[in-house]
């Protein structure tokens, strides 16, 4: 758990040390470390439930204490393989708590915001409202370069498929194509809940008699950027599927030529197998009258027939582009 205490922008790993009515609080931590403090922030039972279960549901909430806000972010390892991360964060007047379950390299990222300084202004929430901001647009830049991974990954594959196919290639075609899918879920419902964000959220704060217009309009102008950016992540998600879609067509492409170029071989085998085939069937009849059998050159004549039988086979397949 960390803890970043605007008021004395002080960091501190002691939930005991927060005072949520006072304090302006950045906190960071995991699903179980919610219970030490559930209850001073008044934490709605199922918000608190769904932080602690994961699920691939993305939920946007207003109540009236918090801004409840989940959504599933995704990391591609080292071997390629996705792996989906829930985050769930609740943002009220005077606190932000962030919930992750693992320390990856969103959390080091967020590890290195808190000891930032350019969100400190004269009023507290508004600080708020920029870590909150800064929040999204980290886990928004991670998604872009997890998605950049993706699109590597299936150029890598396209250079594979067309040099060669592989027994494996299927499969590894299948996977692509099930992660690219994944990051459009994920993604997608990005693009409407941000919606109810600004509308809902502006609501919120809007309430505050003090400075709640002043809010409401700062409110605005940060989610408005991020909603063009979430908009591009989408659009370059969809063009990644695409991506992965095509390196099926290309792989049916590349299957159809390699199984074209092995009938063509056998159509020249088959084409040169049957006139030798006939000669051999020929002399190998148990007549008694055979009048080459006696004569001193029929072996090398019939060798000779189908050697040459063999090369104008050869050269007429050549000739036609069939070999």
């Amino acid at each position: 758990m960390h803890i970043l205490n605007l008021k004395t922008k002080q960091i501190s790993k002691n939930i005991n040390e927060v005072n949520f009515n006072e304090d302006y609080n950045f906190i960071v931590c995991n699903p179980w470390e919610l219970k030490f403090f559930k209850d001073k922030i008044n934490l709605d039972r199922s918000t608190y439930k769904d932080c602690l279960s994961f699920d691939d549901q993305v939920r946007v909430e207003v109540l009236d204490e918090y801004i409840y806000f989940t959504l599933n972010n995704f990391h591609i390892i080292e071997d390629g393989t996705l792996t989906l991360e829930e985050i769930n964060i609740f943002l009220s007047e005077k606190y932000i708590i962030l919930v992750l379950r693992n320390k990856n390299n969103i959390f080091d990222k967020l590890k290195s915001l808190i000891n930032e300084t350019f969100y400190y202004k004269s009023n507290l929430t508004l600080s708020l409202l920029i870590l909150y901001s800064s929040i999204l647009r980290i886990i928004i830049r991670s998604q872009f370069e997890n998605l950049e991974k993706v699109e590597e990954i299936i150029l890598q594959l396209e250079d594979q498929i067309i040099n060669g196919v592989d027994d494996h290639m299927s499969a590894k075609i299948s996977s692509i194509r099930g992660i690219s899918r994944t990051c459009v879920k994920a993604i997608r419902p990005l693009t409407y809940y941000i919606d109810t964000l600004l509308k809902d959220g502006m609501e919120f704060f809007a309430k505050y008699n003090n400075h709640g217009l002043y809010l409401e309009e700062e409110y605005r102008k940060l989610l408005e950027g991020l909603d063009l950016s979430i908009d591009k992540l989408y659009t370059f998600s969809l063009s990644t599927r695409e991506l992965s879609d095509k390196l099926l067509d290309i792989y049916t492409s590349m299957v159809s030529e390699k199984t074209n170029n092995l009938i063509n071989k056998l159509t020249f085998f088959t084409g040169t197998a049957v006139p030798i085939s006939i000669i051999t069937g020929i002399y190998g009849m148990n007549f008694k009258y055979m009048p080459e059998l006696k004569y001193v050159y029929s072996y090398p004549i019939i060798i000779f027939i189908i050697v040459s039988i063999m090369v104008v086979a050869f050269i007429m397949f050549k000739k036609n582009k069939f070999l």
